[in-house]
């Protein structure tokens, strides 16, 4: 099966990204650098 070009492999880097916390702050993933860090994305509906 083809990869597409925007996907990441396996044990690759994350690439960057900011989000805004419920509380309004900014979290960015870069700055977490050196900690422990759990991604989980999940697919939603409406």
């Amino acid at each position: 099966m083809p990869v597409e070009s925007d996907t990441v492999s396996l044990g690759a880097e994350a690439p960057d990204f900011t989000l805004t916390t419920i509380d309004g702050a900014e979290v960015t993933l870069s700055k977490l650098r050196g900690k422990p860090v759990v991604l989980v994305f999940l697919r939603g509906f409406m």
